[in-house]
């Protein structure tokens, strides 16, 4: 079984929190991986709910959850757009996401993963279930 998690859920897991499922492989695509990036590394302007968490932790803690955040763990996989493009080429026919909905939709069928959101996201969660992919609310 793999999970696919999203920004936010990264974040706690590099932080030092449990994935959604124990015993599931853990994937993120790349524009979660980069949103959660940006947030967290440009957060001396403006914190916000993917930077708050880390500017949080104490020092050494944050350290360690940036170190994470700069050279994902290995037990973390990010799935390569060279993979993901035909087949978001193929879903773009049957589903009308933005880009990084796209990315989320390909990246769960090409890899045949449930897929864990921090919040609601109706458009995605619908294209997900007509591709026969769960998604989970993560709270």
């Amino acid at each position: 079984m793999i999970q696919l998690i999203d920004d936010q859920l990264l974040g706690a897991v590099l932080r030092g929190s449990t994935p959604p499922r124990r015993r599931a492989d853990v994937f993120t695509t790349g524009y979660w991986y980069v949103r959660l990036c940006q947030a967290v590394l440009a957060s001396n302007r403006n914190l916000g709910a993917l930077s708050t968490p880390f500017a949080l932790l104490p020092g050494p803690t944050r350290d360690r959850a940036i170190r994470a955040l700069l050279e994902l763990p290995d037990q973390i996989g990010l799935v390569s757009l060279r993979d993901l493009a035909p087949v978001m080429g193929q879903l773009r026919n049957r589903h009308d996401l933005n880009i990084l909905g796209m990315e989320v939709l390909a990246a769960a069928v090409h890899l045949e993963a449930d897929v864990y959101l921090s919040a609601p996201s109706p458009r995605l969660q619908e294209a997900l279930i007509r591709e026969s992919r769960r998604a989970r609310i993560v709270e």
